[in-house]
């Protein structure tokens, strides 16, 4: 038997997410391995070619990524198969469009237009993290992304609490850390998974023992959730634009 991964993925067996015509082609495009897992991403040429509908052929899209058109999270791409995921920020500058990959009650990823100032920012979930060398403590993020933090002294504990289930507003593509959204009670959180996927509201409630969240959006409307569904994106309000009606 064959060893080693696929190099082809057929379009019925393409994620749900991926906004592609099933039965036009037998296959499609499988992405790269990454910083995102296969379910949970989407190939940089379907973002460009069927998401935001800039091309029409396979052979055009390569053609535009090949040349280093576009960029994400500020960094230029030239691997049609790169993974996009969640909070993903893709940039043309070319023709000066900007959007971020964000949770969709109609798809668990969609593509949504943000302005100038957000280009240079990005949010990441905290999903565990590393004591290295000299006591500094290494953050592993949800889209792969390793960051470092810094410990004065070894024999204490850091200045700042970093926690899994946490949210990092981080810059990009340097990685600095900007601010910390904590996991508790009271914050603005959205769902990035399950059948509620793309709601936005106050997370009410976390009950640490089943690892259920309980988020209440603005009109009142309550929903439970798995913990790991659950994506703190503010304090008081969110710090990145998101779609109508999310």
């Amino acid at each position: 038997m064959p060893k080693g991964s696929r190099k082809h993925l057929k379009r019925l067996a393409a994620p749900g997410h991926w906004q592609i015509r099933r039965k036009e082609h037998p296959f499609t495009i499988r992405t790269s391995p990454g910083s995102h897992s296969l379910t949970e991403s989407i190939p940089l040429a379907v973002v460009v070619r069927d998401m935001l509908n800039l091309t029409t052929t396979f052979k055009e899209t390569r053609r535009v990524i090949a040349r280093g058109a576009v960029k994400v999270d500020g960094i230029v791409r030239k691997n049609y198969k790169h993974p996009v995921g969640l909070m993903d920020v893709v940039e043309i500058p070319e023709i000066k469009v900007r959007y971020r990959m964000v949770p969709s009650s109609q798809h668990l990823l969609s593509i949504h237009s943000i302005p100038k100032g957000e280009v240079g920012v990005k949010l990441c979930k905290i999903v565990g993290k590393t004591t290295v060398v000299k006591g500094n403590v290494q953050l592993h993020l949800h889209d792969g992304r390793n960051v470092l933090v810094t410990v004065k002294d070894p024999k204490t504990k850091p200045e700042q609490e970093y926690n899994s289930g946490d949210t990092l507003l981080i810059t990009i593509p340097k990685q600095g850390i900007q601010t910390r959204i904590p996991l508790k009670e009271g914050v603005t959180a959205i769902i990035t998974g399950g059948v509620h996927t793309g709601f936005v509201g106050v997370l009410e409630k976390i009950d640490t023992e089943i690892k259920l969240g309980t988020i209440k959006g603005a009109d009142g409307t309550t929903f439970q959730t798995a913990l790991r569904y659950v994506f703190a994106i503010g304090e008081d309000k969110s710090l990145i634009s998101l779609p109508e009606g999310s």
